[in-house]
This record gives C-alpha cells, sequence and structure tokens, in this order.
C-alpha cells in the first residue's frame, strides 16, 4: 500500500531505488509527478527509466533536465550513460560537460574513463583516470590508468604510478605487461609464473612465456610443450607458433599449427598453417589451402578485411610460386568472380603488382562502386600515386560528404594527411575536411582532435605562404587549443613557429583574437510552418505540434484520438528530441494521469 503523504512517498522511492528495484521506485515517481513537479523526483523517475532499460524515454527525461537543470553533472552524466547505450557519439562531449561541471564527480569520472577506454582512446583516459585515481585511490582505477599509460607507451610512468600508489596491484597483468614493455622480461617473468600459480589464468601464464621467450628462449621452447599440456590456450599455442618459426623450426610450428587448429578453426589460425606450409617447400598443400580458405570466407563474408589480408597473402605466394599466366588464371577464377571489395581491390593490387595500371584503375573503380567508403580510400590512394590528382580529389570529396560515423571520419582525415600520400597538397579537399572535422570537434577522440589540428597546421601552411598572416596565426591558435597530449606528431612549438615566422614576415601585426564572444540569447521558438520545416516533421508529427499549440496542454489518451494510434508516447519522445537537437524546447511533460503521459506546448 503506498504511503500517505507525499514525504513518505518519496523517501519510498528513494528506498526502492536504493534496494535496486527501479521499476517500482519509478512507479512511485510517476505518483509523485502527477502532484507537481519536484527536481529530485523528476531525477529520479529519468534515472530509473535508464537502469529499466526505457532508453528512449531516459534520453528525452535527462534531455529536459538538461536544459532545466544546465549545470547538474549529475544530469549531464546519466545522459551520456543513456547515449552510449544508444549508440549515440554525442556520449563523450556529454561525459565531458560533466566532470567539468563537477571534476570530484567519481561516478562521472569512472563512467567517462569506462567510455574511452571502451573506445580505445587511451589518451583521453589518461587524464581523466589520473584524476580519479588522485580522488578515489581504488586498485581498479590505477589498473585502467597503468593499462591506459602502457598503451600510449608510457611504461615506465605506469610502473611509477605503481611505486607510489600500487598497493596490492604489483602483481597484476599491467604491472608485468608494463615491466615486458620496459625490458626487465626477468622480473616480469617471475612476477607473473607467481601470479599464474595463484589464479590459474591463462592470460598471465601467456605473459610468463612470452617474457620467458625474451631473455631465454632455450628455456621457454621446453617450458611452451609442458604448460600447452596443462593449459591448452589458443593464444599461448599461437606464441608457441611464432616462436619456433623464429628459430626456424618449421616443421614442428607447422605440427603446432594442426593442434591449435584442433582447438580453434579461426581464420588467422588457418591463414598461419597456409604460410608455413609455403614455408616448409609443400607447395601444392599451401595452395589448396589457401584456395580452401578463402572459398569459405567468400561464403560466410564475415570480415571483409580479413579476407582482404588473406587474399594478400593468397597473391603473394602465386606471384612466387609457378609462371605467371597460370598464377593470374587461378587468382582470377577464384577471387575476381566474387564482387565485394575485399575481392574487387584484391584484384585491383593484383593488377598493378603486375605492372598493369589500367586495369588496375578498373577494379578499383569497381571497388570505389561498390562501396564508396572502403574501396573509394583505396581508389583514391591510387589515383593520388598515379598523378590523377583532380580525380583524386572529386572521389575524397564525395567519401566526405557521405560518411556518417566518427570513426570513419577519422580514416578520411587520416589518409588526407598522410605525408606519404600526398593528399594534403589538395587545397579544396582540405577546406573541407577541416569543415567536417570542426563540426564534429566535440564528438572526436584523441586521434580525431589531433587529426583535427594537423588539418589546421597545414591549413596554417598553406595560409602563410600566401601572407595572410591574421588566417595562419588563427589556424596556428585553434590547433594548439585542441592538440590532445600527448601529442604523436605534432608540437605546440610547430604551431609557435609558425606564429613566429608571421610576426616576422607581416609589416603590421594586426590582432587574431578579438573581444570575448558574447553568450547566445535563449533561442526563440519560430512559428508553426517554420518549425515544421526546420525540424523535418513527419505528419503525425505535425499533427501532435498543431494541437499542442491549439491547446496548450493534451494527454496520451488526447493525441491518440488525434492520431488514431496507440503509438504516441514514442513519437512524442521523438518530436521532444528532435527539437532538443536544434536546441528548442517546445514540450515538456508534466507526469502521468488516469489517461495516460501529459504533455504540455512551452514554445511561445
Amino acid at each position: 500500500m503506498i504511503p500517505a503523504t507525499p514525504e513518505d512517498r518519496k523517501k519510498e522511492a528513494f528506498r526502492l531505488f536504493e534496494d535496486g528495484r527501479y521499476l517500482e521506485s519509478l512507479q512511485y515517481c510517476q505518483v509523485l509527478l502527477d502532484s507537481g513537479k519536484d527536481p529530485a523526483i523528476e531525477v529520479l523517475a529519468a534515472t530509473n527509466l535508464f537502469l529499466t532499460g526505457r532508453l528512449e524515454d531516459a534520453e528525452a527525461a535527462f534531455l529536459d533536465l538538461a536544459r532545466t537543470m544546465p549545470d547538474s553533472s549529475y544530469v549531464h552524466s546519466y545522459l551520456a550513460k543513456v547515449l552510449e547505450a544508444r549508440g549515440d557519439e554525442g556520449a563523450i562531449a556529454e561525459f565531458a560537460l560533466a566532470v567539468q561541471l563537477d571534476p570530484t564527480n567519481q561516478d562521472a569520472l569512472r563512467s567517462y574513463a569506462g567510455y574511452l577506454l571502451g573506445h580505445r582512446d587511451f589518451r583521453g583516459a589518461v587524464r581523466v583516470l589520473r584524476r580519479l585515481v588522485h580522488i578515489g585511490r581504488k586498485s581498479s582505477d590505477l589498473r585502467n590508468l597503468m593499462r591506459a599509460q602502457i598503451e600510449i607507451g608510457d611504461p615506465e610512468e605506469a610502473l611509477a604510478v605503481c611505486a607510489v600508489l600500487g598497493e596490492g596491484t604489483e602483481r597484476s597483468p599491467e604491472y608485468i605487461e608494463a615491466l615486458i614493455r620496459t625490458g626487465d622480461f626477468t622480473s616480469a617473468a617471475e612476477a607473473a609464473l607467481t601470479l599464474y600459480r595463484t589464479t590459474k589464468d591463462s592470460e598471465v601464464l601467456r605473459k610468463h612465456l612470452d617474457a620467458l621467450s625474451r631473455y631465454d628462449p632455450a628455456s621457454s621452447l621446453d617450458a611452451y610443450p609442458a604448460y600447452i599440456g596443462e593449459c591448452p590456450d589458443a593464444g599461448i599455442l599461437c606464441d608457441y607458433i611464432r616462436l619456433l618459426q623464429s628459430t626456424g623450426n618449421i616443421p614442428a610450428a607447422l605440427e603446432a599449427t594442426r593442434r591449435l587448429l584442433a582447438i580453434s578453426k579461426k581464420p588467422a589460425y588457418r591463414l598461419m598453417e597456409c604460410d608455413l606450409l609455403a614455408l616448409n617447400g609443400e607447395g601444392e598443400s599451401a595452395l589448396a589451402a589457401y584456395e580452401h580458405l578463402i572459398r569459405d570466407e567468400l561464403a560466410t563474408r564475415n570480415d571483409l578485411e580479413g579476407l582482404g589480408r588473406i587474399i594478400g597473402k593468397y597473391r603473394e605466394f602465386l606471384q612466387s610460386h609457378g609462371d605467371p599466366a597460370g598464377a593470374k588464371k587461378r587468382f582470377l577464377d577464384l577471387v575476381s568472380t566474387d564482387v565485394n571489395v575485399a575481392s574487387l581491390t584484391g584484384t585491383a593490387r593484383f593488377f598493378l603488382e603486375t605492372g598493369d595500371s589500367t586495369e588496375a584503375r578498373s577494379w578499383y573503380y569497381r571497388a570505389y562502386r561498390a562501396d564508396f567508403f572502403s574501396g573509394g580510400l583505396d581508389y583514391a590512394r591510387f589515383l593520388i600515386g598515379q598523378g590523377e590528382d583532380r580525380e583524386c580529389e572529386k572521389v575524397m570529396l564525395y567519401i566526405l560528404a557521405n560518411v556518417k560515423k566518427g570513426a570513419d571520419l577519422t580514416r578520411v582525415a587520416a589518409a588526407v594527411v598522410d605525408e606519404n600520400a600526398g593528399m594534403f597538397r589538395l587545397r579544396r579537399l582540405m577546406d573541407q575536411l577541416l569543415l567536417r572535422l570542426e563540426e564534429r570537434r566535440q564528438h572526436l577522440h584523441s586521434d580525431g582532435l589531433e587529426l583535427l589540428a594537423m588539418a589546421y597546421f597545414i591549413t596554417a601552411s598553406n595560409a602563410l605562404e600566401e601572407m595572410d598572416f591574421a588566417g595562419c596565426k588563427y589556424l596556428c591558435l585553434a590547433g594548439m587549443d585542441i592538440l590532445p597530449t600527448p601529442a604523436r606528431t605534432l608540437r605546440l612549438e610547430d604551431f609557435l613557429n609558425l606564429v613566429r615566422a608571421c610576426k616576422e614576415r607581416s609589416v603590421t601585426d594586426r590582432p587574431t583574437l578579438h573581444a570575448p564572444p558574447q553568450k547566445k540569447k535563449k533561442e526563440t521558438v519560430p512559428p508553426a510552418e517554420a518549425l515544421i520545416r526546420k525540424l523535418g516533421l513527419t505528419e503525425p508529427e505535425q499533427k501532435i505540434l498543431l494541437f499542442l499549440q491549439a491547446h496548450r496542454k493534451a494527454t496520451e489518451m488526447d493525441l491518440r484520438k488525434v492520431l488514431g494510434t496507440r503509438r504516441v508516447v514514442g513519437m512524442v519522445n521523438l518530436l521532444i528530441r528532435k527539437a532538443a537537437g536544434q536546441g528548442i524546447s517546445i514540450i515538456e511533460k508534466k507526469g502521468v494521469g488516469e489517461e495516460g503521459e501529459v504533455y504540455e506546448y512551452t514554445g511561445t
């Protein structure tokens, strides 16, 4: 039975939440919100929506709260969690805002660090984890910090942090990996063996054997078979095979590979067998194994990137065995009859390596038509290599205009600024790349930010050549502002050198920075017709908007009658999100009544 007073109901809602009974807590929240607004209950209700898996409703609720409580670290942190769960790249910007608003919010810091680690943005994660370790002192956070430091190439710092703060982590996998990366293989092997005897973790054993092989290969050759009998792990077997191959014992490596394939028939392991058969002089068996593997992968198409690597190995094998005419026929008959981007680009490379650039161009173009992104990047690289700059620019501009995902945009940017390819010389392409990266700046990870900084640097260098000194200085300041630390390819000094050159060459040193920007005024809601166009509303959404504008308030049942459907809640949520995406608030939820959710029009 629900307690009689609102205060008792509020306490019960929080008690149920603390007990993990989120659905029941949500029901109490809905009852409480029927009788009036309460910011604490609104936040609790939104959190319950997230924890019960109602992500669309949770997103709409937290968007509302972010407008009414813009300085709440908690609200922005949970909005980020909702966006992360929905696969929305906007999560990174909300996490960053949450920790900026409250650098002591451990839950926000931990969630943000987890998000960055999950996206392999180790440079970004290091800064967040340093703050978290400093205020939280949890061993799990410290281990994550060590992992991130190792991944960015700073294992010495990982060991130093462990020495100061690492009580209880001296035998962790991260500590062992840091020892390996610093070249202390003996200590790493000893620490890993001690930890393995306690945990029986195969990954720890793998580190022990890896470290042992670095300083005592002969002992490791004896140790691997003994431990494989105790722990027949695919990763350990794979390392053992590579060790045998490095020592020239190909027959033993091949025998170990057959044992590996009895555990797992992953394409990478089957490819290993193909390569070893070729190295062992078993040409016919190797040929059959390569072709069998390719047929299987063509049938499934589970991993086109992996298929591309397999085709590349097969191409190398054919080119080094037998007559060229026979190799060409076999390759074309097996690989080139299948229309997928890996086969098409693989065929293009085959012709390019045999000196037929005309035929290679034709196949690269087909790959571009089959997959504008992956095939297009390969086609553009081919074109720039052939001196066809204008055609390369056209292809890259098309890719740039149509790419959607942040990770794909980062790949395009990496291709453009690659010094070896030379696409950065194409001015129109550089200008468009800069615009696209700037549009997505808040959603970029560290790699993307460094590529944006590189784009600023290249464009600034061009501006200097053209004697646009003010433009050059502005671009340098913008590049320094977003350059992540530690940077891989650029330094702050690179930008400063350009600024210095501007000051030395210019006749008058005009200021680039002006008065600080004024805060934007709150956007007013445009008239209905303009709003419909701006938000791209569907016909049902237009009906919702016009009905609420006319009546100011409506229930779920009212809107069901207007639309002739029961799917009102989802439509309203989507309408709220569309408006929020444009920085406009037009509809607020006012709780739940006997006729379902209550909505109020908040526009002017």
